[in-house]
């Protein structure tokens, strides 16, 4: 179930941080779109070439992709040539620096995303990704892509068993392709493997819960929300449960085939992990960015630095360890935390901890439990020296001293998943 769980894991990852650097474009074939300008057409592409990519994907006829071009134009993403002539077929649509940007941002951290879960799966180990440069963007993007094709595949596996024509499976995969359909779907997905944020009664979810999450994501309604939670029921994705109130799972024969889909893909992206690393660490690690050229808060001497590392510990959990990077990391029980611990102990964005100035320091975020430092709850920062340790409800999390010997285990940013490290010889 592990590799199940990491995939899940990095297809919802994938989705937020699409959101949180895009918040505005989760209209269909919009991502496609924007993909498609800043990492395989970053000098520009031909209107006539967007219209073939988005009606491949989605049949979407030529006014609707101008639509979405003049979305992307109103944003500021993208610009025309000629520019002050109607959009044609031979209109060359640009991608500007401010796409170019936010994109690689997007790249970066989705890349920390794919090393954890090669880490997980297949024990890949590396201090940062390869150079950034189009090889790896368009590695980066194949990853995404392959995780969306695997799970919509096995859909579609389902409705060839279900006797689907052709149409209706057209317009299913149409829809799946789009930010609400797909979360709804992943929603269950992460129900079933035991990452949802709320809690597993063996009934499925709310609908209500899953609208709530998509108000927080795209500010989609309620109403909207259970339409697209009956859509996925006829198509026999998801199934009701027992009770007054509608709850919803992955429909149970569907399960098999999203299971097999998502070992196959959960590997694949090991494998592309394991192609993306570089071996021999430097100064840079982490989930969004590294430390270039020196250390943290512009310490001199340029020698290498070691990250700050937390180990774990909880409830029926192993010991874990948590690798800390240049942006800060939220701890909570809600999905979008960055390091999710599930505990009614815990506040859905509990405490923060970051590392600045060669510093650790937790940040309190108002839980209702609070957060301690050796036994004090702490109000507003406090530092986190080695050797100090934080309690965040039935977890703690100790900084050990540089150099300490320890026989953890190795988590990823999420701290979801554990998996024992790798004995070095002579130990």
């Amino acid at each position: 179930m592990l590799t199940q769980r990491e995939t899940i894991r990095f297809l919802t990852a994938s989705q937020e941080l699409w959101l949180r650097q895009f918040p505005s474009l989760h209209r269909r074939a919009q991502w496609h779109l924007a993909s498609h300008l800043a990492v395989r057409a970053p000098d520009g592409a031909a209107l006539g070439e967007l219209y073939g990519l988005v009606k491949q994907v989605f049949l979407l006829d030529d006014a609707t992709v101008r639509e979405r071009i003049g979305e992307l134009r109103g944003l500021g993403l993208c610009a025309v040539d000629p520019e002050d002539s109607p959009l044609s077929a031979r209109t060359v649509v640009l991608p500007t620096q401010t796409l170019l940007d936010q994109y690689d941002t997007y790249l970066r951290d989705v890349g920390a995303r794919l090393l954890a879960l090669g880490a997980a799966v297949s024990g890949v180990r590396s201090g940062r990704l390869a150079p950034d440069d189009a090889p790896r963007r368009q590695a980066l993007l194949r990853a995404i892509e392959t995780s969306q094709e695997t799970w919509i595949g096995a859909s579609e596996r389902v409705f060839d068993a279900a006797g689907l024509s052709r149409a209706r499976r057209l317009d299913a995969r149409r829809h799946l392709l789009s930010a609400s359909h797909g979360a709804l779907l992943l929603m269950a997905l992460a129900q079933h493997y035991g990452l949802s944020p709320f809690p597993d009664d063996g009934d499925g979810m709310l609908a209500d819960q899953m609208a709530a999450g998509l108000l927080g994501l795209i500010r989609q309604n309620f109403q909207t929300t259970r339409d697209h939670i009956a859509y996925l029921m006829q198509l026999g994705l998801l199934e009701r449960q027992a009770g007054r109130a509608l709850r919803v799972a992955v429909a149970a024969a569907a399960l098999p085939y999203f299971d097999r889909a998502l070992d196959d893909a959960g590997n694949e992206l090991a494998r592309q992990a394991a192609a993306l690393a570089v071996e021999q660490p430097d100064r840079s690690w982490g989930t969004a960015g590294a430390f270039a050229g020196g250390a943290p808060g512009g310490a001199p001497g340029g020698a290498d630095l070691v990250p700050p590392r937390l180990l774990l510990t909880g409830p029926g959990e192993l010991p874990a360890e948590i690798v800390l990077g240049v942006e800060p990391l939220v701890i909570g029980r809600a999905a979008g935390a960055g390091l999710l611990l599930p505990s009614i102990e815990v506040s859905r964005a509990h405490c923060r901890i970051a590392f600045a100035d060669g510093c650790v320091s937790v940040t309190d975020l108002n839980s209702t439990n609070g957060t301690f430092v050796d036994g004090e709850r702490i109000a507003g920062v406090a530092p986190l020296p080695p050797g100090s340790v934080l309690r965040i409800g039935p977890y703690r999390l100790t900084h050990p001293d540089d150099g300490a010997e320890d026989g953890t285990m190795r988590a990823d940013r999420d701290g979801a998943t554990l998996r024992q490290r790798p004995q070095r010889a002579g130990s």
